[in-house]
């Protein structure tokens, strides 16, 4: 099995007799010189800070990476597919994605954690305000790989001063059956993965996650936006303000966006596209593109956006095979032999 191969390499270090574990936070903060608000790609900088882990810590971050492992490795039906914006929601599915060196993540896991170059705390203070991620290294002398998961501030207890009105931890005191106030530093882990890094390549268990700790939703802004751009620029649509305010609110049109930009089609838009749009809409909702009085297609709510967005991503697909009609946001481009 394809899953099998690719992870194989990683069980069989974290297995290993002479393997060692090392845990990592990971930090991000805007650059210097670049507004928070700026809708740039590279605008953040992300930092390792490394920290010792007591051997129960340990015992149970190789536990839960084991099992999610296996747990994978185990499914006989498990497909490795090249990761997408957008793809068919199914299950026993994991995504293969070649770290990007022009993003800023590159530089924290090829030249921080990877060679140890990188920085030591003294306390959880010095990473809460910008904790973005933790990373767990595992090394052995077959080589090495590294796990990461998403984590938020809110995860993070610090003895630095706060009222009762903000915030306060509390443990259950058995001898005494008192729930005290604990004043001692903690951070919450779970037993989950969103990724493994391994050989130069992610391997996406959880997109979001993974999407998310990589800084893919920047690209993905970005991307939304360049199409947005072409499409005003056609002056063919009214109402492209609709589709603007919806982005600032909508993950899945974010992507659908994105999505659009990798394939090209935003560059194909033209009066005859539009008319092929107005067909399609009527054969498989029985609905009708609005035009103004100029003829330029008319957005006027998120429905109308809705429906020209699906069209633009070309929602509707026909099987080569059966003839039957589909729909869906996902799908990749692929080549035709003569």
């Amino acid at each position: 099995m394809i899953v099998n191969k690719k992870l194989s390499k990683s069980r069989s270090i974290l297995e290993s007799k002479s393997s060692s574990l090392n845990l990592f936070f990971i930090t991000r903060e805007v650059k210097d010189g670049i507004a928070r608000s700026a809708k740039v790609v590279d605008k953040y900088c992300f930092k390792a800070w490394r920290t010792d882990v007591s051997p129960e810590l340990e015992e149970f971050f190789v536990k839960n990476l084991a099992k999610q492992l296996d747990r994978v490795m185990g499914v006989e039906n498990y497909e490795l597919l090249p990761y997408d914006v957008v793809s068919d929601d199914l299950p026993n599915k994991l995504y293969a994605y070649a770290l990007n060196n022009a993003l800023s993540f590159s530089d924290v896991v090829n030249n921080q954690i990877i060679p140890g170059l990188n920085n030591s705390i003294a306390s959880l203070a010095d990473v809460k305000n910008n904790l973005w991620a933790y990373c767990l290294k595992i090394t052995s002398p077959e080589g090495c790989f590294l796990m990461f998961r998403k984590l938020s501030k809110g995860k993070v207890v610090t003895d630095q001063n706060q009222t009762i009105k903000e915030k306060i931890s509390s443990y259950f005191d058995s001898t005494t059956a008192e729930l005290k106030a604990s004043l001692q530093e903690s951070i919450t882990f779970d037993d989950k993965l969103d990724c493994i890094y391994v050989d130069e390549e992610f391997f996406v268990f959880k997109k979001s996650g993974f999407e998310n700790i990589v800084g893919l939703e920047e690209e993905f802004n970005e991307a939304a936006n360049d199409v947005i751009d072409i499409i005003k620029a056609t002056d063919l649509i009214e109402g492209v303000e609709h589709i603007e305010s919806l982005l600032k609110e909508s993950k899945s049109l974010l992507k659908t966006l994105s999505n659009i930009a990798k394939k090209g089609r935003h560059h194909n838009l033209n009066p005859e596209e539009i008319g092929k749009m107005k067909e399609v809409l009527h054969k498989f909702e029985g609905k009708e593109l609005k035009t103004n009085d100029e003829g330029k297609l008319l957005l006027e709510d998120k429905n109308d956006v809705g429906y020209f967005i699906k069209l633009f991503n070309d929602y509707y697909k026909q099987g080569m095979i059966s003839g039957n009609f589909y729909g869906t946001n996902g799908g990749r481009l692929l080549p035709v032999s003569n």
